[in-house]
């Protein structure tokens, strides 16, 4: 009898983890997208948009050619959005990658606002729209990105930036993309491109397949977790492919730094469903203090997911820390 009493009350307090836990999950995506209409202000960014049309200035270029996308006819997907400064004045070169877990891609929150803000601290920024969902393929997006500066440096006159010492900005999914791209094995190195005199990250998704070593106590963010790794691993290497081991593993950024990495400016949040600091952001800085890379990392208190500028949030002025992070790390290299 006690037994059976006791295990009823076990069955109860799994039903009350449960129902509670489910419901706080509900309420954090919830506040997460609230949050997240806001903080990105979508309007900067169409607002950037529309001035640098009316002055005849913004442009946008595929970044394949007429006989590459002829070769791969989803690469005529991939384009680039310049944002040119008003200054006028030679700056650095910056690539901004949005999120959406290379099933789609968040361009409108965490592309166009970030560069028009780069603008207004005097860079030229370039936004990179990636393959993604049914047009992305195996490393299709690093391969995509490695074009991408390939294509800017040939330009680099013509768009009055210089590559030495640029900048790569990637958030989510964005940030994954970013963070292996500065891998010498499935990176830059790989694709003949330059390599990136920093990495810019918000709450990167950096620890795609690696995750469950680090336990949650919600099971379903946890289970969040798992549709978010096998959505992402199915688009970028196939039903098939995405049990490979070995291309599971290429998505880990922290498997891959070496003591050579770019240094490294990222942000995450604390109540970050999506991409839980504890299982991505704190495990890469971990790595990148174990191999001496040059990094800084801002963790903010209670900031969702999703969050893009992060204005009216505790994050408010993350970019502006990076820049100025950004800037130091190069000019200690030259």
């Amino acid at each position: 009898m006690h037994f059976r009493i006791l295990g009823f009350t076990l069955i109860q307090i799994l039903e009350i983890y449960l129902i509670l836990s489910f419901l706080l999950t509900v309420f954090s995506v919830l506040r997460m997208y609230v949050i997240s209409s806001f903080a990105c202000n979508k309007k900067k960014g169409l607002n950037r948009i529309e001035q640098l049309r009316a002055q005849g200035r913004f442009r946008q270029y595929p970044v394949y050619t007429m006989a590459e996308i002829a070769e791969k006819k989803k690469r005529g997907t991939v384009r680039l959005s310049v944002f040119l400064n008003d200054s006028g004045k030679r700056s650095r070169c910056v690539i901004v990658c949005p999120g959406g877990g290379y099933a789609h891609l968040c361009t409108t929150k965490e592309g166009y606002p970030i560069a028009a803000r780069l603008n207004e601290l005097g860079y030229t920024a370039f936004v990179l729209e990636y393959r993604a969902g049914l047009d992305c393929s195996s490393h299709a997006p690093m391969h995509d990105l490695a074009a991408a500066v390939r294509f800017i440096a040939a330009r680099a006159d013509q768009f009055n930036v210089d590559m030495d010492g640029y900048a790569v900005v990637g958030f989510s999914a964005g940030g994954n993309l970013a963070g292996i791209f500065g891998t010498k094995a499935w990176g830059y190195e790989k694709y003949n491109a330059p390599k990136p005199g920093c990495l810019i990250m918000g709450y990167p998704w950096t620890n795609v397949n690696h995750w469950m070593k680090h336990p949650y106590w919600n099971i379903w963010v946890a289970l969040m977790g798992i549709w978010l790794s096998e959505r992402g691993n199915i688009y970028m290497f196939g039903p098939k492919g995405h049990f490979n081991k070995k291309k599971r593993n290429s998505l880990c950024v922290q498997k891959w730094i070496t003591s050579d990495y770019p240094p490294v400016y990222m942000f995450g949040g604390g109540n970050d469903v999506l991409v839980p600091t504890a299982a991505h952001t704190d495990v890469l800085a971990r790595a990148l203090k174990d191999n001496g890379i040059n990094y800084k990392y801002d963790k903010f208190f209670g900031l969702p997911h999703g969050v893009g500028l992060g204005c009216h949030t505790i994050a408010e002025r993350w970019l502006d820390t990076a820049v100025e992070f950004w800037e130091d790390a190069v000019s200690k290299k030259e």
